[in-house]
């Protein structure tokens, strides 16, 4: 990992849904670090210090949740505008370590953990500060911790575990597989004990938050007990539930719901705004005065649309057609011979009418009660093969998209829920970044790029280690398969 001299804490607006509040923000152009940690303030100043690295909106969710998440699958890709050309490189398996798109989330998540530990190093050193707030302080920075390196482990695999900000290594070592999953476990599972089921603020993650990156961790890692046990435990908690109208979950008048359990917040400012918006409204759409759209354009392919019930509600935040501004009619998913289209587009985050050009107000799940609820029926399927209690959660989603019950009878094999699983967590979970990681856990990511003409290899499971960290560290192993 690269040594750090002078960096910038941009406090952090991440919200939960059970706040009602952004943090305050306070904007710093370089730190002593030892400068920050004696009272409540220098803490919560670090702390949001940590949450603005954490959390990946504007230009930065642009790239980690479509490209790194979704280009390289089955459900949606990019054409047109300058970004066409960084695009086709997910589309088409192609990325190298050089993409700069590595190396800023890289650097990203590593400067969450260097706040976090600023909060960790100096805990013994707090004045002043009641025991059951600094004990809060301390869950919140082991949690931030271990989501940066939860959100590595994802893309990279072992990462260097840099666990202290004192007297670090420049020459860094990647952690082994079984260092880097017993720390995830260990970090998530402290912050979940200390963590509030509720908190007053928004930006502060909760019980609920630590135990949802906990839930998916294990079902990533294919630890299906786990997984299912962790779900148990935040729905026996009663503090979450499905937000009724699916079509309207990702407006912003709805953001503060129970669904949520861990978003990054979005306002209408740059950098801190969802982009996503102009980058899938269509051209010539008619939009507000006060927005834009880009040249580059996000689509659904025709293949994954099909996928649908026509009576899916889901299906609302699909557009497949409309009318330009010259009252041109368009069709976007087949042609008149039906023929596919591939241009059919996500319209899940309903556009914010105070937004500003591309930036967006509409906050970013990153994991929702629907998401615990299919990894419970997922985990459970692994363990025991299709059972009513696995069917009873896939139609607890199915319910509030008004499509009709799936039966147990119509699974007679853990082979034939598991793809099932599979398209539904697609048709419930396009656009959110998820479909990769779904792909790989069930083993379909390469077998299905191949399939569509990709000359994918099994290394490509695994993004590589940024060349910039690999030039600057001689004692950080590159993947497998990346030069």
């Amino acid at each position: 990992m690269k040594k750090v001299t002078i960096l910038a804490i941009a406090a952090g607006m991440m919200l939960l849904g059970s706040c009602k509040k952004f943090l305050k923000e306070d904007i710093y152009t370089q730190y002593d670090p030892a400068s920050f940690t004696g009272t409540a303030d220098g803490f919560e100043k670090v702390l949001n210090g940590a949450y603005s690295q954490l959390q990946v909106t504007g230009y930065a969710n642009r790239n980690d949740v479509y490209c790194f998440g979704e280009f390289c699958t089955d459900e949606m890709w990019e054409t047109g505008g300058g970004f066409e050309a960084q695009a086709k490189d997910f589309i088409n398996f192609t990325w190298d370590a050089t993409n700069s798109f590595f190396s800023a989330s890289w650097t990203k998540s590593y400067l969450a953990v260097r706040d976090a530990n600023v909060i960790l190093d100096n805990k013994d050193k707090a004045s002043g500060i009641p025991a059951d707030k600094l004990k809060a302080y301390i869950a919140e920075a082991r949690f931030i911790r271990a989501a940066a390196y939860s959100y590595l482990y994802n893309f990279f695999g072992p990462v260097p575990l840099v666990i202290s900000g004192k007297n670090v290594d420049a020459l860094q070592t990647k952690a082994s597989e079984a260092d880097m999953q017993q720390f995830i476990i260990t970090e998530l599972t402290a912050a979940a004990a200390d963590l509030p089921a509720t908190q007053a603020l928004r930006g502060k993650a909760t019980k609920g938050t630590a135990l949802a990156v906990l839930c998916k961790y294990y079902l990533n890692k294919r630890m299906w007990k786990e997984s299912a046990d962790v779900a148990q435990q935040i729905i026996t908690a009663n503090n979450y539930s499905l937000f009724t109208d699916i079509s309207r979950l990702f407006a912003v008048e709805n953001e503060s719901n129970k669904e949520y359990l861990y978003v990054f917040p979005c306002i209408n400012q740059t950098g801190y705004g969802n982009i996503v918006m102009a980058h899938t409204f269509p051209p010539a759409y008619p939009i507000l005065t006060n927005w834009i759209i880009f040249g580059a354009q996000f689509k659904l392919y025709t293949k994954f649309v099909d996928t649908f019930d026509p009576t899916d509600k889901r299906l609302k935040m699909i557009l497949t057609n409309y009318t330009d501004t010259k009252g041109t009619y368009h069709e976007m998913s087949k042609d008149a011979s039906g023929n596919p289209l591939n241009n059919a587009r996500s319209f899940k985050f309903v556009p914010d009418p105070n937004g500003l050009s591309a930036d967006m107000g509409n906050d970013i799940p990153v994991i929702r009660y629907a998401d615990i609820l299919l990894s419970r029926a997922e985990a459970l399927n692994e363990l025991n093969g299709p059972t009513a209690a696995s069917i009873d959660l896939i139609n607890e989603v199915r319910h509030r998209a008004g499509i009709t019950d799936i039966k147990l009878a119509d699974y007679p094999a853990k082979e034939n829920l598991r793809d099932f699983i599979l398209a539904e967590r697609g048709r419930e979970f396009f656009g959110e970044g998820k479909r990769r990681e779904d792909l790989i856990r069930m083993n379909k990511f390469i077998t299905g790029a191949v399939a569509r003409g990709i000359n994918a290899k099994p290394y490509h499971v695994l993004y590589p280690i940024p060349q910039t960290e690999i030039d600057a560290d001689k004692n950080l192993q590159q993947n497998e398969g990346y030069r």
